[in-house]
């Protein structure tokens, strides 16, 4: 039996204030819309075109996902590709994809959004709200071995003297 944890969320319309809600995080995305629980208890879908951002966040935190820090001051340090969204409204924000495609949902993106802490944990945005994405640069290691490029190869270097040996 899957866990019935509800996770709190803000959902960002293109023509509204942010409206609160929770969703269940496992199934809260169908096949055309959203489904949200509104804090007055009634459930709500929206579809993928009516909205452009579903943002999860803690219990104690304000809707603030494009008031400010809406892009990355610098390149971010968590692995991951990092990608410039343009919404159809004009609004842009920055944010980091995993770099499996296998965990990116067919309706759109979830990505962690910049200043990520308890009031922007993690944003869903649907295909349809956007105007254009661009990537801005891959972060981190592909393969996760945690290699760096400019690391030693496995070969013994022949010309070196073993001195302590």
């Amino acid at each position: 039996m899957p866990p019935s944890t509800a996770k709190r969320v803000f959902l960002y319309r293109f023509d509204r204030q942010p409206q609160e809600g929770v969703v269940a995080p496992g199934s809260y995305l169908l096949e055309a819309h959203i489904e949200l629980i509104t804090l007055g208890g009634n459930l709500q879908t929206v579809g993928y075109g009516e909205f452009k951002a579903l943002c999860f966040t803690s219990e104690t935190a304000q809707a603030d996902l494009f008031t400010g820090h809406s892009l990355f001051e610098r390149r971010p340090k968590m692995p991951g590709l990092w990608a410039r969204f343009t919404f159809r409204d004009g609004d842009v924000l920055d944010g980091l994809l995993s770099h499996s495609l296998l965990e990116w949902p067919s309706a759109g993106y979830l990505i962690v959004p910049p200043k990520a802490g308890a009031a922007r944990q993690r944003v869903f945005i649907p295909r349809f709200a956007l105007s254009s994405t661009e990537l801005k640069g891959v972060v981190g290691s592909l393969t996760g071995t945690g290699r760096r490029k400019n690391a030693l190869p496995d070969k013994e270097d022949r010309s070196q003297l073993k001195m302590f040996e």
